[in-house]
């Protein structure tokens, strides 16, 4: 009887998030967090951190505004599955973001006067 309950009860939550851009914001709000008490840690690298977890929020609000993003964060985060994922996320994460960094910063590569020689 317990065991049905049990079932019963964990069949009543939603499974966690499997939205790429979530579980990419999820994973840079860990990021953060561990690295708020880190000395050795610069703001650059800081203010890294809060861009990349702006650039995903900025994608989960276009697509999904008004979703409960604070619930599907934890509901992910307090998974049994979530640390097994979370290195993976990170890795697949940083890449986006990298790409899309060199995409901005070619912006300016654009913006910049021919010089005469």
């Amino acid at each position: 009887m317990l065991t049905f309950l049990l079932a019963a009860a964990a069949a009543a939550q939603p499974a966690p998030t499997n939205d790429a851009d979530i579980r990419c914001m999820a994973a840079y709000l860990v990021v953060a967090g561990q690295s708020k008490n880190d000395a050795a840690m610069s703001a650059d690298d800081r203010s890294g951190i809060q861009s990349i977890v702006m650039y995903f929020f900025g994608k989960i609000d276009a697509r999904k505004p008004g979703i409960d993003l604070g619930g599907e964060i934890n509901r992910l985060i307090d998974s049994a599955e979530y640390v097994k994922t979370l290195r993976p996320d990170i890795e697949r994460c940083s890449a986006e973001a990298e790409t899309r960094a060199r995409y901005l910063e070619s912006f300016g590569d654009e913006a910049k006067p021919a010089t005469k020689r």
